[in-house]
């Protein structure tokens, strides 16, 4: 496969990401914004810079977060994605079934991120399956497996709760012995196929055919291209996820990544927009 060749949105003032393994604690800082607001010149000197001024809009407008910057490493299977194909924001989120901080992730933000962007039009969600190490690998593959009856988004829902267990994440402490040993059984293919299984039929996925998809060379095939391009774009561990070609890797609360897509709404508009937090009261 040609891994292509991804330049992004320069991110060091919209987003600083820290990508760190699944047992260890994500640190995030989306507080210092470049909107991309042109700099205001005064009303005497305007007719002077009026070419300055132009030239340095279309480099901004060449520079702000866009759609079009997803193009390399957008999904084919629509299977894989969720919301308006024409939303102004579109998020790839390189994940695994495999991976405690995804299931925390779906369970604990992802909620109301379908509710406030992806229902409202504002976002459309592409996943792509990478495993972060090779004990990911089964959960990765689960997520081929039901992409492929188009049965992803349904599993989504049921599995990755079930990965990322009950309360809130350890962010502020050790997981325990007893915990990880429990992650570990779930992680694993024996635990991943089980609650598969369980779920197929509410689900409606065909569970044998399932576990063909699952074995197959094809699988493995589109799980290494999900990888290959996670790599190419720099991530090393999941969640990881570019909304408009700016990065953000490990996860956060929705509050945290309310402000994130509300900023990058901004910045790619230039409209500001009243969604998710901002609404509440």
């Amino acid at each position: 496969m040609l891994v292509p060749v991804v330049v992004f949105v320069a991110a060091a003032g919209l987003a600083a990401f820290t990508l760190l393994d699944d047992d260890e604690v994500p640190i995030i800082d989306t507080s210092e914004i470049d909107t991309g607001t042109p700099i205001d010149t005064d009303d005497d000197d305007a007719a002077d810079t009026d070419a300055d001024t132009a030239d340095d809009q279309a480099s901004s407008e060449q520079e702000r977060p866009s759609p079009e910057w997803m193009d390399p490493i957008r999904v084919e299977n629509p299977s894989m994605a969720i919301g308006d194909p024409d939303a102004p924001m579109v998020m790839v989120a390189f994940e695994s079934f495999g991976c405690l901080w995804c299931g925390n992730f779906h369970r604990l933000t992802m909620p109301q991120v379908y509710d406030e962007y992806v229902d409202t039009g504002l976002l459309r969600v592409e996943s792509r399956m990478m495993p972060y190490e090779d004990r990911a690998i089964p959960g990765a593959l689960v997520g081929i497996a039901a992409g492929m009856q188009d049965r992803y988004w349904e599993l989504a829902e049921v599995l990755y709760p079930f990965i990322s267990g009950d309360g809130d994440p350890p962010t502020d402490r050790d997981l325990s012995a007893s915990e990880i040993g429990g992650y570990r059984e779930r992680q694993s293919e024996a635990g991943l196929l089980a609650e598969v299984e369980r779920w197929s039929d509410e689900i409606d996925l065909d569970y044998e055919r399932f576990l063909m998809d699952y074995r197959s060379d094809e699988a493995r095939r589109l799980m290494q291209d999900d990888t290959d391009i996670g790599y190419a774009v720099g991530f090393t561990g999941t969640p990881s996820i570019v909304v408009n070609g700016v990065p953000l890797g490990g996860w956060v609360s929705f509050e945290t990544f309310d402000e994130f897509l509300t900023s990058i709404l901004d910045a790619s508009t230039g409209t500001a927009e009243s969604v998710g937090s901002d609404t509440d009261g």
